[in-house]
């Protein structure tokens, strides 16, 4: 058995190596190539470097550190990327897509890493930091470019299964990321606790990426597992994929209905935010926050319901929060913050999260109001910003086989205190297997 890295160049490269929305590039393309290999799903990295501009002048300028234009802490370099769609190269069948890709890592590195791996190895490698003002003097404000070099956590290269490249499976894979829009990557903080964001120096703000390479490693099978390899008919992988649904609420009594057309679904879990906050360089596009009024106030969740075709289930009873009976109680209900948490990860055997005392509570507000008296705006707040979400992981109650939602809908009934007309963006990630099966007539994908 012998392994080879491969260094792949984008196969939409332009003629100066750069990558930008703003300028009309709106994907990066890769193509692992067809061999008689595997690929080591570990090893696949996306290296480049990324550069901060506050204009789009003949010659922009950069911003100095101590502007406020910035990005998403929690999830860094994972801002700019909106989409990972993997496809078999030889039948062009789509194998894995990830939708909302930052939305979904904005929650999941919330939940499985902690505060020493933002400013540790995975600052390094993705440019996170939990501080707003280190994010923005280190990461943006820099003089020189900041390089990256990120693992795409998704679940076909998180499965620790290798992928046969060769000519009667997969015949190679085309990789492609759908980049984020500038006003979605990026945000300018509030000048303080009282200023609201003034966004009139960077309307034409934007990132830009550049000597962007695809790295991974491939391994060459011992020549009797080879030839087995290169003689089978049919084969198969199996996987835990992501599934992104996205919905809208404005009301105090949110309900939630989707078909999913999946058969076995382990878990799932949703982030919020209000929908004015999205694609708005004077928001966080990223925060994962619960119901906002229109006033900044928290919109608190009282009673939580999760249905499957119209009935409860799996918990057979509705959750009243602790808001309801403490309404000034300044906790988040501890019951949400595990269930949360148990949607990605066992909360039993989780050692690292960004979730904590600093950003689970409830004073903050959902814009300046002010001064610090009245709140601190939800774009100060440390560790990786509010920690909030809603999860649900099935394998606890059926012993891990996974739910049948394919003909019956998911539901969710929430009572909250909004009582203004805000509306709500919902993003709801489901985690279900799937399966690649391939043969002498093609590749297909069982859900």
């Amino acid at each position: 058995m012998s392994s080879r890295y491969l260094e792949l160049a984008p196969t939409n490269k332009t003629t100066d190596n750069k990558y930008s929305f703003k300028k009309g590039v709106a994907q990066l393309n890769f193509t692992i190539p067809e061999g008689n290999y595997v690929l080591d799903p570990s090893s696949v990295r996306l290296v480049g470097n990324i550069t901060f501009f506050k204009n789009d002048q003949a010659d922009p300028e950069k911003p100095a550190p101590g502007e406020a234009l910035s990005i998403n802490g929690r999830i860094g370099v994972y801002s700019v990327m909106k989409d990972l769609v993997w496809r078999s190269s030889k039948h062009q069948t789509t194998i894995s897509k990830e939708m909302n890709y930052n939305r979904w890592m904005s929650s999941y590195l919330g939940i499985t890493a902690g505060l020493e791996d933002s400013i540790g190895h995975l600052g390094e490698q993705a440019l996170t930091m939990p501080n707003y003002e280190a994010v923005k003097k280190s990461v943006v404000g820099r003089d020189t470019v900041s390089s990256f070099c990120v693992p795409l956590i998704c679940g076909l290269l998180n499965s620790g299964q290798s992928l046969p490249m060769t000519s009667n499976t997969l015949g190679g894979c085309d990789l492609t990321i759908n980049m984020e829009s500038d006003s979605m990557a990026l945000q300018v903080l509030p000048a303080n606790f009282s200023t609201d964001p003034s966004t009139a120096d960077f309307l034409s703000a934007y990132y830009e990426l550049d000597d962007v390479k695809l790295v991974c490693s491939v391994i060459t099978p011992p020549p009797d597992q080879l030839s087995r390899l290169l003689s089978q008919k049919q084969g198969a992988i199996t996987y835990q994929s992501i599934h992104s649904f996205y919905d809208t609420a404005n009301s105090n009594n949110i309900q939630l209905s989707m078909n999913f057309g999946l058969k076995k679904v382990k878990s799932l879990f949703i982030n919020v935010i209000s929908s004015d906050k999205l694609n708005n360089i004077g928001q966080d596009s990223f925060a994962t926050l619960p119901p906002i009024n229109s006033d900044g106030s928290q919109a608190s969740v009282q009673k939580i319901s999760f249905l499957r075709g119209g009935t409860l289930f799996p918990k057979m009873f509705p959750r009243d929060t602790n808001v309801k009976e403490t309404t000034d109680t300044i906790a988040q209900d501890p019951v949400l913050f595990r269930d949360y948490i148990n949607a990605v990860t066992k909360y039993d055997v989780n050692r690292h999260t960004l979730g904590g005392i600093v950003n689970t509570n409830r004073g903050w507000l959902g814009k300046v109001l002010g001064g610090v008296n009245k709140g601190v705006p939800y774009q100060f707040v440390n560790n990786g910003g509010v920690f909030w979400g809603i999860g649900l992981n099935y394998e606890n109650y059926l012993g891990g086989s996974g739910v049948d939602l394919s003909a019956q809908n998911f539901g969710l009934a929430m009572d909250c205190d909004l009582t203004s007309s805000n509306s709500q963006s919902l993003f709801v990630f489901v985690n279900a297997e799937s399966s690649i099966l391939w043969s002498e007539s093609g590749v297909m994908l069982v859900q």
